[in-house]
């Protein structure tokens, strides 16, 4: 009964310890915690960089019972912009010799300067190599473990200029698509407008012809008149000067 002790323990260790993937909501940096069977890794580092950029990558482990720490590695891999492919560009070797850890401890946090290539592209994510045991009262349990995690967000800057320049266009654009509108509502108004000046000028021209119409009987009337006075003086004048031509001479 008392070796069924420890197993027992570890037994439900490992059913009520469950790994947790948390992420702070922070504007600097992220963090992801692995937690199993009484170890815990915690790896902290920036949510977004750029290819060519160095960042700090943070690695702690902490015991929440007695164990032995055989290996923490992290490994960073991100994809190459020329072959589209997965490559492993770093490795953080944090623990490459057995640890002993008692429940409570942790080791301290290393900080260590990574430099992104510049091939880089996408996101960068990680992948532990994990080896520990468990050291019960009559025997031990050892734990490999591999989990990987989206770290580092990579910024591209080229593709964040061309949406700059996209937003700059569709804005460019807008104006000149209102700029378009008022210029043909003006084109509306000025059609109004000529349309109203041809109605204008249709009825000025009826209104001319109709006084040329009240006019003209008129005006021939007056012609007529005119001729007949003409005719009637140049026949008085020249029954005149007829009469005048013809009278007798008298002599003295």
């Amino acid at each position: 009964m008392k070796r069924l002790k420890p197993l027992i323990s570890i037994s439900l260790l490992l059913l009520v310890t469950t790994m947790i993937n948390s992420v702070n909501a922070n504007s600097w940096d992220q963090n992801y915690v692995y937690s199993l069977a009484g170890f815990e890794v915690c790896v902290e580092y920036p949510s977004e960089t750029c290819p060519n950029q160095t960042i700090t990558v943070n690695v702690t482990v902490k015991a929440w019972t007695k164990l032995i720490v055989n290996r923490t590695e992290v490994e960073l891999h991100t994809f190459n912009n020329l072959t589209r492919e997965d490559e492993l560009f770093y490795n953080i070797e944090y623990i490459s010799k057995p640890e002993s850890l008692l429940g409570g401890d942790s080791l301290n946090e290393t900080s260590y300067e990574i430099k992104i290539p510049d091939y880089a592209t996408n996101v960068l994510y990680g992948k532990l190599i994990l080896r520990w045991t468990v050291e019960g009262t009559e025997e031990s349990t050892t734990y490999e473990r591999e989990p990987t995690f989206i770290m580092t967000y990579l910024r591209n800057l080229e593709l964040e200029r061309l949406r700059s320049k996209v937003v700059e266009l569709e804005k460019e654009n807008a104006e000149l698509n209102g700029n378009i509108a008022d210029l043909n509502n003006t084109i509306n108004d000025l059609d109004n407008t000529i349309t109203d000046l041809n109605s204008t000028l249709t009825e000025l021209l009826n209104n001319l012809t109709d006084v040329e119409k009240r006019y003209e009987g008129e005006l021939s009337g007056t012609r007529s008149v005119v001729t007949i006075l003409a005719i009637t003086t140049i026949f008085f004048v020249a029954t005149t000067a007829y009469l005048f031509l013809r009278k007798p001479k008298q002599y003295w």
